[in-house]
Protein backbone atom coordinates (compact mmCIF):
# COMPACT_ATOMS: atom_id res chain seq x y z
CA UNK A 1 0.00 0.00 0.00
CA UNK A 2 1.36 3.32 -0.88
CA UNK A 3 1.89 6.30 1.80
CA UNK A 4 2.91 9.81 1.47
CA UNK A 5 6.40 10.55 2.12
CA UNK A 6 8.86 14.02 2.27
CA UNK A 7 11.45 13.63 1.16
CA UNK A 8 14.47 16.66 1.72
CA UNK A 9 16.85 16.37 -0.67
CA UNK A 10 20.54 18.49 -1.24
CA UNK A 11 23.38 18.15 -3.45
CA UNK A 12 26.11 15.52 -2.85
CA UNK A 13 28.50 18.85 -4.56
CA UNK A 14 28.59 22.17 -6.38
CA UNK A 15 29.71 19.96 -9.51
CA UNK A 16 26.53 17.81 -9.15
CA UNK A 17 24.03 20.72 -9.11
CA UNK A 18 25.65 21.99 -11.71
CA UNK A 19 25.65 18.72 -13.76
CA UNK A 20 21.80 18.61 -12.78
CA UNK A 21 21.08 21.62 -14.41
CA UNK A 22 23.41 21.63 -17.53
CA UNK A 23 22.11 17.65 -18.20
CA UNK A 24 18.08 18.82 -17.22
CA UNK A 25 17.97 21.67 -19.26
CA UNK A 26 14.73 22.61 -21.18
CA UNK A 27 12.94 19.62 -19.20
CA UNK A 28 9.17 19.72 -18.55
CA UNK A 29 7.13 19.30 -15.70
CA UNK A 30 5.59 16.56 -17.20
CA UNK A 31 8.91 14.93 -18.11
CA UNK A 32 10.10 15.06 -14.50
CA UNK A 33 6.97 13.80 -13.39
CA UNK A 34 6.63 11.11 -16.02
CA UNK A 35 10.34 10.24 -14.59
CA UNK A 36 10.03 10.10 -11.42
CA UNK A 37 7.16 7.58 -11.52
CA UNK A 38 7.45 3.69 -10.98
CA UNK A 39 4.43 0.58 -10.03
CA UNK A 40 5.90 1.47 -6.26
CA UNK A 41 6.48 5.22 -6.05
CA UNK A 42 5.42 8.42 -7.73
CA UNK A 43 7.07 11.82 -7.27
CA UNK A 44 3.44 14.37 -6.74
CA UNK A 45 4.69 17.51 -6.28
CA UNK A 46 8.67 19.73 -5.78
CA UNK A 47 9.54 22.65 -4.41
CA UNK A 48 13.30 24.02 -5.05
CA UNK A 49 14.67 27.00 -4.74
CA UNK A 50 18.40 28.67 -4.43
CA UNK A 51 18.92 27.15 -0.90
CA UNK A 52 21.15 24.05 -0.01
CA UNK A 53 17.83 21.67 0.40
CA UNK A 54 15.01 21.51 -1.60
CA UNK A 55 12.28 18.73 -1.21
CA UNK A 56 9.65 16.52 -2.63
CA UNK A 57 6.19 15.01 -2.02
CA UNK A 58 6.14 11.09 -3.15
CA UNK A 59 3.44 8.74 -3.12
CA UNK A 60 4.72 5.24 -2.46
CA UNK A 61 5.32 1.82 -0.84
CA UNK A 62 8.35 2.62 0.69
CA UNK A 63 11.56 4.52 1.14
CA UNK A 64 13.51 1.73 -0.68
CA UNK A 65 11.00 2.59 -3.33
CA UNK A 66 11.74 6.27 -3.59
CA UNK A 67 15.54 5.27 -3.90
CA UNK A 68 14.86 2.72 -6.82
CA UNK A 69 12.57 5.64 -8.52
CA UNK A 70 15.39 8.45 -8.35
CA UNK A 71 18.16 5.03 -9.30
CA UNK A 72 16.44 4.86 -12.38
CA UNK A 73 17.76 8.70 -13.56
CA UNK A 74 20.84 8.24 -12.00
CA UNK A 75 19.78 10.65 -9.29
CA UNK A 76 20.97 9.10 -6.38
CA UNK A 77 24.52 9.14 -7.24
CA UNK A 78 24.53 13.55 -7.18
CA UNK A 79 22.31 14.02 -4.47
CA UNK A 80 21.77 12.77 -1.14
CA UNK A 81 18.17 12.05 -0.04
CA UNK A 82 15.86 11.72 3.37
CA UNK A 83 12.42 10.41 2.65
CA UNK A 84 10.15 10.45 6.06
CA UNK A 85 6.60 9.16 5.64
CA UNK A 86 3.78 11.52 6.65
CA UNK A 87 0.98 9.66 8.58
CA UNK A 88 -0.82 12.83 8.32
CA UNK A 89 -1.89 13.78 4.73
CA UNK A 90 -4.28 16.84 4.90
CA UNK A 91 -4.83 19.25 1.86
CA UNK A 92 -7.18 22.70 1.91
CA UNK A 93 -8.78 21.82 -1.30
CA UNK A 94 -9.89 18.22 -0.05
CA UNK A 95 -11.77 18.88 3.15
CA UNK A 96 -13.45 16.88 4.89
CA UNK A 97 -14.16 17.62 8.60
CA UNK A 98 -12.77 14.86 9.65
CA UNK A 99 -11.07 14.98 13.06
CA UNK A 100 -6.74 14.89 12.32
CA UNK A 101 -5.28 12.07 12.93
CA UNK A 102 -2.42 11.97 15.33
CA UNK A 103 0.31 10.48 13.74
CA UNK A 104 1.73 9.07 17.40
CA UNK A 105 -1.31 6.74 18.02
Amino acid sequence: MKKHFMCTHTWASEEARVAFFEQSAGMTDRQLFDGMQTDRAELLANWMGKEDFFYCHWFAESDDAIFEALDQLGLNEIMVSMPNEMQRYVRHDNIKDEVLGNPYE
